[in-house]
Formats: C-alpha cells, sequence, structure tokens
C-alpha cells in the first residue's frame, strides 16, 4: 500500500478563528495545512493517517507523539494525514499518484499485542493467502463509483485484532495479521481455534478454505466492545483453490450452520452514498452508547473486482472519526 504519495490539493478553505492553519482536501481526506504554503491544484507530498514517519527533521513536530501521525482536532477542525511541500523530497521529479513511501520512510503503524496472547511464531503470513488489510475509502476515493448501482451490504468494524484459520491439504493453521502460529496452548488465537471449534467447521466445506475475522475482548485493544472472555467476529470466507472469496451469503449460511458468529450488518440496499455520508455513517457507530465504534466496512453482496482499489477486491472501509479522535488511530 502507498502510505506516502505524491497527490493534488484539490481545496482549501478557512478556519474559523485560525490565523496560521488553512483546512485542505486530498483524496478523500480533510487535513490541516500552513496557511500560505500551498495553493488550490499544488501538488503535495501526502502521508496516509495511522501511520508513523521516519525521525527526519521535516517530522521533528510529530516527535512528542511518537512520529505517529493520529487524527487531531485545530480550532475545530478534523485533520487526518499529513500534506507536506514537494520540497522535503530529493527532487521535483515525480508523478502525480506516485508511491514514494521510501523516500520519507514511512510505516504502518501496528497496534501492540502482547506476545504472551499471541504466541509462537511458526514463520512468516502464507503467500497463498490474502491479508486482512482493508483499504481506506477515502484514500480511494474514486472507488466509490464503483460500487454505486450495487446491492451492497455495509458491516460495522469491529475493534480487535485480525486472525485467519484454514484448512489446506488437510493441515489446519492458525495466523495473525502478519504471522503463522505454532499451536500454544497460551495463545489466545489457537484457543479462539479450540472453543469455535474452527477446524470443524471449515472442514464441513470439504475443501481448502480460509476463515479470517476479529478476534476480540479481554486484554485486546482496549476491550472497547466490553465484551467478557475473548470472542471471534467472521468476516471472511476464502476458497484456497479458486482464489475467491465466498460471497455475503455464503459467508452468512456458513456461520449459521456451523453456530460461528459474523461481523454485525448496519445496512444493505442498493448503493447510493456519498463519501461525507460514508463518513458520516461511520461516525454514527457505538458499540454501547458514548463508545464509538471503529467504522464500518462496505461491500457488495456478491463478490466484485476492483480497478482502483490496490487489492483488486470491490471492499473499502471507512474509519469513525469520532472512534480515531478518542483512541488515536
Amino acid at each position: 500500500m502507498k502510505l506516502a504519495s505524491i497527490q493534488t490539493i484539490s481545496e482549501i478553505r478557512p478556519i474559523e478563528g485560525a490565523d496560521r492553519i488553512q483546512a485542505a482536501t486530498v483524496l478523500g481526506y480533510q487535513t490541516v495545512i500552513k496557511k500560505g504554503e500551498f495553493r488550490p491544484g499544488d501538488r503535495c507530498v501526502w502521508h496516509e493517517p495511522d501511520t508513523v514517519v521516519a525521525e527526519k527533521p521535516e517530522y521533528e513536530f510529530l516527535r512528542k507523539q511518537g512520529f505517529r501521525l493520529k487524527v487531531s482536532r485545530f480550532k475545530g477542525q478534523v485533520s487526518q494525514g499529513l500534506a507536506l511541500p514537494m520540497s522535503v523530497l530529493p527532487t521535483a521529479d515525480y508523478s502525480l499518484g506516485q508511491d514514494v513511501t521510501a523516500e520519507t520512510g514511512i510505516r504502518k503503524y501496528e497496534k501492540p499485542l502482547s506476545q504472551t496472547l499471541v504466541g509462537v511464531a511458526k514463520g512468516a503470513f502464507p503467500s497463498w493467502l490474502p491479508k486482512t488489510d482493508e483499504p481506506n475509502l477515502r484514500s480511494f476515493p474514486a472507488a466509490l463509483d464503483e460500487f454505486i448501482g450495487r446491492e451492497c451490504v455495509i458491516t460495522r468494524k469491529v475493534d480487535g485484532t485480525s486472525g485467519t484459520y484454514y484448512v489446506r491439504g488437510g493441515e489446519f493453521g492458525v495466523c495473525t495479521r502478519n504471522l503463522e502460529l505454532l499451536d500454544d496452548p497460551a495463545s489466545m488465537f489457537w484457543r479462539v481455534a479450540r472453543e469455535q471449534r474452527v477446524r470443524e467447521a471449515l472442514a464441513t466445506l470439504g475443501g481448502d478454505y480460509a476463515l479470517q475475522g476479529e478476534i476480540h475482548g479481554e486484554g485486546i485493544q482496549g476491550n472497547h466492545l466490553g465484551v467478557k472472555g475473548v470472542r471471534f467476529a467472521a468476516f471472511n470466507l476464502f476458497d484456497i483453490t479458486t482464489h475467491a472469496y465466498a460471497s455475503h451469503q455464503a459467508l452468512q449460511q456458513f456461520c449459521q450452520t456451523t453456530g460461528l458468529s459474523m461481523v454485525q450488518t448496519v445496512w444493505r440496499g442498493e448503493f447510493r452514498f456519498t463519501l461525507a455520508e460514508l463518513v458520516q455513517l461511520a461516525s454514527a457507530q457505538d458499540y454501547a452508547p458514548g463508545q464509538p465504534a471503529e467504522g464500518i466496512v462496505i461491500r457488495p453482496v456478491l463478490e466484485a473486482r476492483s480497478k482502483i482499489l490496490e487489492s483488486g477486491r470491490l471492499s473499502a472501509k471507512v474509519i469513525s472519526e469520532r472512534y480515531a479522535l478518542k483512541y488515536g488511530k
């Protein structure tokens, strides 16, 4: 994923009561810039939100927050990501949309997990399985048109850590977002597999499949859902042989048949949302009164391909601004 890229400042507007800063639009984000540093149409070095920048002079102002690009509020204006002038790069010889992740030294922020909860690594995440890294629709606003007119389902994003379980050639495997794990009684990933009988559930499909979902609960990311113990909510069923995701209905049927839990649906119908409406819908989600949910995920009911999203799959998330401001995402 492009964590830093060359983008355009599409709009600039004043912030009431602010003399030194302005609000700017980059892709589908609203961000704060220094007054007079850009004009509409200027190119910038865009840094995605929820990332960690390198310890370089141009990022020194982020030292107090560990060089992490958190969602912030300035004079009432929500600011996501970071736009810097092209002068921070070695040359100006870059094209619009070009990936400059390596040049900036930026990296994705990973939520820390206790090693005792994770367990012992067997190796890297299997290369023949897709990782659970949902693209942010605000980073790809042009993809919105690919959803329009399709029957879609919007689910509430669960705040936890993703787990992948697979059966391939009779072998059962357990993975975190980035690693495959050895069978370890202390690992919450393996504990979920046993308690939920995930291997037995996958075996009912009679082939090579992977189930992906969010592990959440006590000891995980502050347990913002407030659940007892550790739970699992499925969001992907993947056919390893055909390298294809099952439809929403197929995943739903699988979970109903096997007794597994699934992420919660908040809307279903013919998709006609604007990006602003999706941001509003994401920010309206709560796990409990006063406890904002992480956001939403949008997918067609029947799987579809995207020409814009880097994954090639038409599926994207929108993070709640209320959640991001409260938890610094």
